[in-house]
């Protein structure tokens, strides 16, 4: 099984989710710094600005749906429905656990400075997305063998 369009297009679409979710959680991390002086509370504002920004894949499904001219919005709701339950199992799981713990065990030995929030919420989303994106193909492999469905 070689690498397909169809392949470069999801991870890229994964990819623009995840860059979404880095501007959503170092935003949410960021600010909850300044209002917070607490280390939970920073992990768990990062882990819910790293949802809301996640949110941009669909936008970019959309996108490169209509800019090669095949855009349906009943495909596109059939791979919200195939993708988003499993994604949001997959992030609850793998994820999120890992950018909170992570993020949570890198500031506590830099309480709260601002350059060690940035630094440590970003390291954390990149160990973590990297994690995903391997279990987001898995999942596309099993989906494909199991209905010959691509998304």
């Amino acid at each position: 099984m070689g690498i397909s369009k169809e392949d470069i297009n999801f991870n890229k679409q994964i990819i623009m989710g995840e860059i979404g979710a880095i501007i959503g959680a170092q935003t949410f991390s960021h600010l909850s710094s300044e209002v917070f002086h607490s280390l939970t509370r920073v992990s768990i504002a990062a882990v819910i600005g790293s949802m809301v920004g996640s949110s941009l894949w669909i936008f970019t499904r959309a996108y490169d749906m209509a800019s090669h001219k095949k855009f349906s919005s009943k495909e596109l709701m059939e791979d919200f429905l195939l993708f988003t339950p499993v994604a949001f199992l997959l992030s609850c799981l793998i994820y999120y656990p890992i950018l909170f713990f992570l993020s949570k065990s890198l500031l506590m030995h830099h309480f709260l400075s601002h350059s060690i929030i940035f630094s440590s919420v970003f390291i954390s989303q990149l160990i973590a997305f990297l994690v995903l994106l391997i279990a987001f193909n898995l999942y596309r492999i099993f989906l494909f063998r199991k209905t010959g469905r691509r998304l």
